[in-house]
């Protein structure tokens, strides 16, 4: 059994940050890091590393130990000790750690590192990739090599799916801390206070999918028109603690707006303007228990309603707009107790499907069809206690 363990550290004189690195998010930079080092192996006619989630975990760790100051000797950067022991079934692992102000910058570090590069080309088919920025934009990263068994439950290809144009894509809502962050955009912000529930719709129909918040302790919901930080651009008295938002084109003229689910009384209230008063639309439907859902199901230029109902695993789709319709069941049972569920056009065929956010391997799972059988994509873009949303950002 080898053991390889590299470091990198890099000192920056200038007292500001490079232009772009404040706001730049963790999700993010892992994805653009095994990225990088996938395609530098690319270059080197070598396979791709599959990231594999026991060694994103201990590698997201010892880069939360390096940034709290905790490396002995005063160290700002240091090797994990008990490398050997951060996972099992491994022939080899090796470790690089570095801290600078971005990915490019780093990644660069690294390649011009014979010790680090020879890491990043070197016999492994798995990767673990953690990173931890500060307040003050420093970004703490390791990267765990791996040569292992193939096959190992968690392994993925990053790059399994590609969103094509006009898709929706996926996103993340921390509750905790009130920050977005956005697949595609390496950027987050903050919009929102702890709490607040994520919603996610083109209110002003210029084709953009925004952020909106509902606040259960005052049943106000706050539109943003942009996917930044700044105040809400709508605020709207719609509802009461107990319900649920979601939002769509519920009449198909083009504007996406706002609805509320209440559980009490299994009803639907739907709304054909982003303003305050009674709804337009009640839809009585499901069972206690139930999670609301709203898509054009069929491509029919209007959203409706739907549940999924955990008990069983069933989903029941409608196709009525502002009333309830036909309703069409299928069983979706590979949706696992606390998979959260996330509904987008995934591969720009004008029809939303179901996706879930699975906690425990920081994984989307993305269905292309409504049909049990249909494709399901992976999308390594997690983060736990984060809430999935999806949209076409931009």
């Amino acid at each position: 059994m080898i053991i390889l363990m590299t470091a990198v550290l890099m000192v920056l004189s200038a007292v500001s940050l490079p232009a772009g690195a404040a706001g730049t998010n963790e999700a993010w930079a892992e994805s653009e890091f095994l990225r990088l080092i996938n395609q530098r192996r690319a270059e080197a006619s070598l396979a791709p590393l599959a990231p594999y989630w026991d060694l994103v975990d201990d590698a997201r760790d010892h880069s939360l130990f390096q940034s709290q100051g905790h490396c002995p000797n005063g160290d700002r950067i240091c090797h994990n000790p008990a490398l050997g022991s951060v996972t099992t079934n491994w022939y080899a692992l090796g470790e690089n750690v570095g801290v600078g102000y971005d990915v490019g910058g780093l990644d660069r570090a690294f390649w011009e590192s014979d010790v680090h590069r020879a890491n990043v080309v070197g016999n492994s088919n798995y990767a673990g990739v953690g990173v931890v920025i500060r307040e003050d934009g420093s970004m703490f990263v390791t990267v765990v090599f791996m040569r292992g068994p193939e096959g190992l439950s968690g392994a993925a290809e990053s790059d399994d799916y590609r969103f094509p144009p006009g898709a929706d894509r996926v996103g993340l809502h921390d509750p905790a801390r009130g920050t977005w962050a956005l697949y595609g955009s390496p950027s987050s912000f903050y919009y929102g206070v702890p709490s607040d529930v994520p919603v996610t719709c083109d209110w002003d129909g210029d084709g953009d999918t925004t952020v909106g918040l509902y606040r259960a302790a005052s049943g106000y919901l706050y539109l943003r028109n942009s996917n930044d930080f700044g105040v809400a651009d709508v605020a709207i008295f719609y509802g009461i603690p107990e319900d649920i938002p979601l939002c769509g084109d519920w009449d198909g003229d083009g504007l996406e707006t706002i609805g509320i689910y209440r559980p009490s009384d299994r009803t639907f209230y739907l709304r054909n303007s982003n303003s305050y008063g009674f709804a337009d639309a009640e839809i009585r439907f499901g069972e206690v228990g139930d999670v609301p859902l709203a898509g054009d199901w069929f491509g029919d230029g209007h959203h409706s309603v739907g549940l999924f109902r955990p008990a069983t695993g069933m989903v029941y789709l409608a196709d009525g707009g502002t009333r309830l319709g036909n309703v069409l069941a299928l069983p979706r049972t590979e949706i696992l107790a606390g998979d959260q569920i996330v509904v987008g056009d995934w591969n720009a065929d004008g029809s939303d499907t179901l996706g879930y956010l699975r906690p425990a391997t920081d994984e989307f799972h993305l269905l292309l069809g409504h049909e049990p059988s249909a494709q399901d994509v992976i999308v390594a873009f997690g983060s736990n206690g984060s809430a999935p949303v999806a949209g076409a950002w931009d």
